[in-house]
């Protein structure tokens, strides 16, 4: 096992990140807290990267040497600051993904899209709370799977795949339709997790 891989988001949490930015488009993607690059990396790997900028935050030393160690030549792709206070006013993310322990939150709004989509992986539920505060007509779900953790996986074979947190911050007709979808499928998953 890679040192630090055992804080890397689920394969579920990936699976859904990257289908949802396949489905949206996003062209400017913060990822706050890149940790030692699984996420960022897997984004910049897709067929659909060429049309992204992918930014994030990082200030962990070991966590910064890891990262072009495990990114390989998409390090250079990514556009690195310490925190959330040193991005630049001008930028703008119409997708943000939370992964990890950021303290300033509340500052990422001068940096969202209008219909942005933050996503929160694992379960941080004092950042959620932060994030739809912020927000009175954002749409929120915490999308779950029955799926149990794969053998390859470096977490216990038998829990579940971790989830994520979707809020949909100004949501469009079509993040709407996306929202009620992804609320009735974690609705049986819950369920079926009773059963499994």
């Amino acid at each position: 096992m890679a040192e630090g891989s055992q804080f890397i988001a689920s394969e579920y949490a990936l699976y859904k990140i990257l289908s949802l930015i396949e489905k949206f488009e996003p062209k400017t993607i913060l990822e706050a807290g890149v940790g030692i690059g699984t996420i960022s990396d897997s984004i910049l790997r897709t067929h659909y990267s060429s049309n992204l900028k992918v930014y994030g935050t990082e200030s962990n030393a070991f966590c910064l040497e890891q990262l072009p160690l495990n990114m390989g030549e998409k390090y250079n792709s990514l556009h690195l600051y310490p925190d959330i206070q040193s991005l630049p006013e001008e930028l703008k993310f119409d997708f943000i993904i939370i992964d990890g322990k950021e303290e300033a939150l509340a500052s990422l709004k001068k940096n969202m899209k209008n219909r942005c989509i933050i996503v929160i992986e694992g379960d941080r539920r004092d950042q959620t709370e932060i994030i739809t505060n912020l927000f009175s007509h954002s749409k929120f779900v915490h999308s779950i799977t029955s799926k149990r953790n794969n053998i390859y996986s470096n977490r216990p074979k038998y829990n579940f795949q971790g989830g994520l947190k979707i809020i949909f911050t100004n949501p469009d007709l079509k993040q709407k339709v996306e929202w009620l979808k992804l609320k009735m499928a974690s609705k049986i998953h819950f369920q079926l997790r009773k059963f499994i």
